[in-house]
């Protein structure tokens, strides 16, 4: 494993007046299979480091994990309560709350989405990516 955590848009998308993801990351990502680790986009080995997680985040994922599996059991009101479990343990993951909203209308997916994007204040919407964005 050398690249994770990148979650992102491949292209720029719009939502009002505000704007993620972003266009070089399928370049990066076509360049990777075609070059493997001749890849300029590639982590050397070894530079790959991953995050620690709290005790709560690491608990949120089996709990977002027992929602899917519910869900797949169509027992939708039972993997609701888990994703709501999860998003409590680790509000951070935009992955859960995306999981859940999928259940929603488009109108209130997207008004959820802007309401959790706007209370970034600033903060990236994703990690940046390492060796390519200024914040690293």
């Amino acid at each position: 494993m050398r690249r994770i955590d990148e979650g992102t848009y491949a292209t720029v998308h719009t939502n009002g007046d505000f704007e993620f993801g972003r266009n070089d990351y399928a370049p990066m990502v076509v360049d990777w299979v075609k070059h493997g680790d001749a890849s300029a986009h590639l982590p050397s080995r070894g530079e790959l480091q991953l995050e620690s997680r709290t005790a709560q985040a690491a608990r949120a994922e089996p709990l977002f994990k027992l929602g899917v599996y519910f869900l797949q059991q169509d027992d939708e009101a039972t993997a609701r309560k888990y994703w709501v479990e999860a998003q409590k343990l680790n509000p951070e993951s935009w992955n859960y709350h995306r999981q859940d909203w999928s259940f929603t209308s488009e109108e209130q997916a997207g008004a959820n989405w802007l309401k959790k994007f706007q209370a970034l204040e600033g903060k990236p919407y994703y990690k940046p990516i390492e060796g390519l964005d200024e914040s690293d």
